[in-house]
C-alpha cells in the first residue's frame, strides 16, 4: 500500500500511465488496474506522501479511514434516527470487528466513508423521491466512481446485495412497480455516464490495457475457499477486548485460517437484537430493509458450500453461482461481511432509536413488558461491550537498518536495481525502499498481480529470460520452497549473475542480511562485484554500483 501511495503522485507528476508501470517487475512491467492500486487514496494522500513520505501518508490515511467512515455513517443515520442512536451506529460501522480486522493489512478495504452515502442515494431514489432523480443520479455515479477508485470489489459486493433486495422489493410491490422504480430509471443514465467518465480508463486498462490480466486474480478455487462460517458471527476473535482464549483460538481457524479476512463476528447479543428489531418494527421499512439486506449479505458471505464450525456440510449455497460468471468470479465470498456490517449498523441504530422512544414515551402495560424492556436494554449494552476492540492496536517500526536510505542514496536516479531479498511476498521491503525514495529507481521483481496461468493471476514476479538467478535468490530466502519449480540449465552462479546483470542493464545491487540462507547470496555478490560501494552502520545492508565494474 505504501508503494501505491508513492506511485500515484509520481505517475501524475511525470505524465505516466497510472495503471501500468515497469518500475516493478522490470522489464515487462505490471498492470496495476488489476491490483489494489487505490488511485483516489494516492491522490488524497499526495501532499502527505511528498512531505512525510509514504509510511506517514499510510498512517494518516488509516486513521482517517476509521474517523471518516464512522462520521459518514453517523451523518446518514441522522436521516432516520436521533443523534445518540446514530452515534452508536457510526461507532459500530467505523470501529467494529470488520474495520479492526481488515485494517491490519488492507487500507483499501477499510477506507469506506462512501458506501453509506451510496445507500442514502439509493434510498432517496427508491423511497423518498423528493429530489430530482437526475441530480441524484449524477451524485450516485460520482460516489460509485470514487469508491471504484478506492476498492471496486466492495462496490460490486454492495450492488449485488442491493440488486437482490431491489428484485425482492419489485416482487413484493408489483402494483406500485412503476411508481417505485421511475426515479431509479431516470437516474440510471446520468449515474452510468458519470461513473464511466470517472472509471472508464481504469476499466479499459483492467480488461485491455498493456499487461492486462486474463481470467481471475487468483485461481477461482482459491478465492472460493475464503468463505465465512455459519457460527462465525457468534465466535469472537482476538481483536475483541472480551474474547475467551478457547473461542479466539476457534475463530482463528475460520476463513481458511486467514486472520485478516476473518471479519464476520457480530456477537450473540447483536444477532438476537437485529432479529428482534426486525420483527418488532417490521413495518418500519428502513429497519426491515436493512435487516433483510444484512441477512442476504451474510448468506452470500458463507461461500459456495456451507461450513459449520469449520466442517463442510455439503449444502450448496447461492454464492457458488458467482464462480461461473465472468468478473464476478473474482469475488472473495467472506468480504460480503462488509455489506453485513453496513446494513447491521443501520438496523441497529434505527432499532435502538425506536426502543429508546418506546421507553421514554410509552409506559409498560404489565410486568412482563417491563422485563422485556430491561432484557433488551441489557442486550444493547452487551452488544456494545462485546464489540469493543482490543487496544492499543499493534504497531511496529521497520526491521531494516535506520540508515538504509543513506546507503541507497548512492544509487543513480533511473537505475535498474537487483535486490536480495528478491521482492516477492512477504519480502516486499525493497518496494518500501523504492517508495520512500520516490521511485528513483526500478526494481527487478515485485509483489503485484501478474499472469500466473492461462486463466488466473499470481503475486509471484514473472519468469525472466535467465530464471536461474531468480530461483537462486528466492531459495536463499526460502530454503524449503521453490517458486518457479522449473529446471534451470547447469551453469556456474558467477557466470549466471554476470549475464543477468548485463542482460537487464542493472545499475545497482542491494543485499540485506535476512532470509534462511543469506550467506550464500552475499558470497556470490562479493565474488562477482568485489567490495560494496556503501554499507550501513550495522553492516547488515550492502550496496554495489555495477557501472565500471567487470565481473570477476
Amino acid at each position: 500500500m505504501t508503494w501505491f501511495l508513492s506511485w500515484v503522485p509520481y505517475a501524475l507528476r511525470h505524465g505516466l500511465n497510472l495503471f501500468h508501470t515497469n518500475f516493478i517487475d522490470y522489464p515487462s512491467g505490471v498492470d496495476l488496474a488489476n491490483g489494489t492500486s487505490s488511485p483516489l487514496l494516492g491522490i488524497l494522500a499526495a501532499p502527505a506522501t511528498l512531505t512525510l513520505g509514504p509510511v506517514g501518508a499510510f498512517n494518516l490515511l488509516l486513521r482517517l479511514a476509521f474517523a471518516s467512515s464512522a462520521s459518514s455513517m453517523f451523518l446518514v443515520l441522522r436521516k432516520w434516527c436521533r443523534w445518540p442512536a446514530a452515534f452508536v451506529g457510526g461507532l459500530f460501522y467505523g470501529f467494529g470487528p470488520y474495520m479492526v480486522s481488515q485494517a491490519q493489512t488492507h487500507l483499501n478495504l477499510v477506507f469506506v466513508p462512501i458506501p453509506p452515502l451510496i445507500v442514502w442515494c439509493l434510498y432517496e431514489l427508491l423511497y423518498v423521491q423528493r429530489r430530482n432523480p437526475v441530480r441524484i443520479g449524477y451524485l450516485l455515479g460520482a460516489l460509485s466512481g470514487a469508491q471504484a477508485l478506492i476498492e471496486p470489489e466492495l462496490l460490486v459486493l454492495l450492488y449485488i446485495v442491493v440488486s437482490i433486495g431491489v428484485v425482492a422489493l419489485a416482487l413484493k410491490n408489483t402494483v406500485r412497480l412503476r411508481q417505485k422504480f421511475e426515479g431509479l430509471v431516470r437516474a440510471a443514465i446520468p449515474a452510468s455516464v458519470t461513473f464511466l467518465l470517472i472509471t472508464g480508463f481504469m476499466i479499459w486498462s483492467m480488461r485491455y490495457g498493456p499487461g492486462h490480466l486474463v481470467g481471475t486474480a487468483q485461481p477461482v478455487s482459491s478465492l472460493q475457499l475464503t468463505q465465512g462460517d455459519l457460527i462465525g458471527p457468534v465466535v469472537p476473535t482476538r481483536n475483541e477486548l472480551f474474547a475467551p482464549a478457547p473461542l479466539a483460538a476457534k475463530a482463528a481457524t475460520f476463513v481458511a485460517g486467514n486472520f485478516s479476512e476473518n471479519s464476520t463476528y457480530l456477537s450473540v447479543s447483536m444477532v438476537v437484537l437485529i432479529f428482534g428489531f426486525a420483527l418488532r418494527w417490521r413495518r418500519t421499512r428502513e429497519l426491515f430493509a436493512a435487516a433483510l439486506l444484512a441477512l442476504i449479505a451474510f448468506v452470500l458471505s458463507l461461500g459456495p458450500t456451507l461450513l459449520i464450525n469449520g466442517r463442510a456440510s455439503g449444502i450448496p449455497m447461492p454464492e457458488r453461482v458467482f464462480a461461473h460468471i465472468a468478473l464476478l468470479n473474482n469475488l472473495i465470498p467472506v468480504r460480503f461481511s462488509f455489506v453485513v456490517y453496513l446494513f447491521v449498523a443501520i438496523a441497529f441504530a434505527i432499532g435502538v432509536d425506536k426502543f429508546a422512544q418506546e421507553i421514554f414515551f410509552v409506559s409498560p402495560t404489565n410486568f412482563w413488558q417491563g422485563v422485556t424492556r430491561v432484557s433488551v436494554a441489557a442486550l444493547i449494552v452487551a452488544s456494545i461491550a462485546l464489540l469493543i476492540p482490543r487496544t492499543p492496536f499493534i504497531t511496529k517500526s521497520p526491521t531494516w537498518p535506520p540508515d538504509v536510505y543513506r546507503a541507497l542514496a548512492v544509487i543513480p536516479t533511473g537505475s535498474v536495481v537487483l535486490t536480495y531479498p528478491y521482492p516477492v511476498f512477504p519480502f516486499t521491503e525493497a518496494m518500501s525502499w523504492q517508495a520512500a525514495e520516490h521511485m528513483r529507481f526500478r526494481l527487478i521483481g515485485g509483489y503485484a498481480t501478474v499472469q500466473g496461468g492461462a486463466n488466473f493471476g499470481t503475486g509471484n514476479p514473472p519468469v525472466l529470460g535467465q530464471p536461474f538467478i531468480q530461483e537462486y535468490l528466492m531459495t536463499a530466502q526460502y530454503t524449503r520452497q521453490r517458486y518457479y519449480r522449473m529446471p534451470s540449465p547447469v551453469v556456474r552462479p558467477h557466470q549466471a549473475l554476470c549475464k543477468f546483470l548485463s542482460t537487464y542493464r542493472i545499475g545497482a545491487v542491494v543485499f540485506w542480511n535476512v532470509g534462511d540462507n543469506p550467506a550464500k547470496v552475499k558470497s556470490l555478490f562479493e565474488g562477482v562485484l568485489g567490495a560494496p560501494s556503501r554499507i550501513t552502520k550495522n553492516g547488515q545492508l550492502l550496496v554495489w554500483l555495477t557501472r565500471h565494474r567487470r565481473c570477476a
